[in-house]
């Protein structure tokens, strides 16, 4: 049965343009008809430009496919690559600001100690300043005697109003009850 150039590349999968490069004078003369405007190919003719794309596209094919195992094992690799160091950029910079973070606790935390120690230092002076004023205060008071005329009564109670107690004094948050 004779075909067409069309009907052989669609049959083939291929171009009219590709068949018609396969067929060079010599194999127009031998396998080739033409019926008015149409080249009509021959069985054999057919078979042969098969076998020459079976043969083509099989290494061509092959071709195609280690190349495209190999792009997209690289576009992979590729993407995996910068991927990964996405990440590890990502997670070197939350390092870094975990590292500052411990460094300004570790200011903190000193800096509150340093004030701990401040006070408790403080609080010692007043300790000693008060046992020591109080342990001067009594003797003296308990060996001095006073004059009668300079002694004021217990029951003794200033008419000035400066001196007397001020009223206790309201805060702010005592004001809504």
């Amino acid at each position: 049965m004779e075909l067409t150039i069309k009907e052989l590349a669609d049959e083939l999968s291929v171009s009219k343009t590709a068949i018609r490069k396969h067929m060079d004078d010599k194999f127009r003369d031998t396998y080739t008809i033409k019926k008015g405007n149409k080249i009509l190919i021959k069985d054999e003719g057919v078979e042969l430009l098969k076998g020459q794309f079976k043969n083509q596209d099989g290494h061509v094919e092959q071709e195609r496919e280690k190349q495209t195992t190999n792009q997209l094992a690289t576009k992979g690799d590729n993407k995996q690559t910068a991927l990964l160091a996405e990440q590890l950029e990502d997670q070197r910079k939350q390092i870094e600001a975990k590292d500052k973070q411990i460094a300004e606790l570790h200011q903190l935390l000193d800096q509150s100690q340093r004030l701990q120690l401040d006070v408790q230092n403080k609080l010692k002076q007043l300790e000693n300043k008060g046992v020591s004023s109080v342990k001067q205060t009594i003797p003296e008071t308990v060996n001095e005697e006073q004059p009668k005329g300079d002694k004021i009564p217990d029951s003794y109670q200033p008419s000035n109003a400066r001196f007397q107690e001020a009223p206790k004094k309201k805060h702010w948050w005592q004001f809504g009850r």
